[in-house]
């Protein structure tokens, strides 16, 4: 008694092995390049270990029952090389520069007036952009302020001392969205 398999049995020729080797070496390749060309924007966060020093910084104030607000736009250049609070650079009121006193009560309302996507906070330091104080993050750059919306956020100012607000996106600072924030 003979047996016959009725199931088909699927094979693929070397040509078609080739060829799907060939594609999934494409994709190593595309992915690699797209992963180590944007090599700055993955090592840009600080190590955990960094953050540790801010916490110094950030000590709650005492409440002098001061309200100061403050309102501020994203705006960004026709071609998105320049990036800045308010107005453009070279244009009145880019980038104003704040005073207050530590322990006032400071409410920051920002309005996305740009196309791309942005994000608020006050740092200690304008490249370090994961660090923000005080709880004065509006948005988060894994969640920013698309354009049109807007947010706010009220916090204490902390210990005296130079600060920055930044827009919290990587690489934003860096293309001017930062202006200084002073606590007397």
């Amino acid at each position: 008694m003979s047996q016959t398999h009725q199931d088909p049995i699927y094979r693929t020729s070397p040509a078609r092995t080739g060829k799907m080797m060939v594609i999934m070496l494409g994709i190593c390749i595309a992915g690699g390049a797209i992963f180590f060309g944007m090599w700055d924007y993955w090592i840009s966060a600080p190590p955990p270990v960094a953050l540790m020093g801010a916490a110094e910084k950030a000590a709650p104030a005492q409440a002098t029952g001061k309200d100061i607000p403050v309102t501020l736009e994203f705006v960004e250049s026709s071609d998105f090389r320049t990036l800045a609070f308010n107005a453009l650079p070279g244009e009145e009121g880019y980038n104003p520069s704040f005073t207050v006193n530590s322990g006032d009560q400071v409410t920051f309302t920002t309005v996305n007036k740009g196309k791309s996507f942005h994000s608020f906070g006050i740092v200690s330091d304008p490249e370090d952009f994961g660090n923000v104080l005080w709880n004065s993050a509006i948005a988060a750059p894994t969640n920013p302020l698309k354009p049109g919306e807007s947010g706010d956020v009220t916090f204490t100012a902390g210990a005296p001392g130079t600060y920055y607000y930044i827009c919290t996106v990587p690489g934003h600072a860096l293309q001017g969205m930062q202006g200084t924030f002073t606590v007397e």
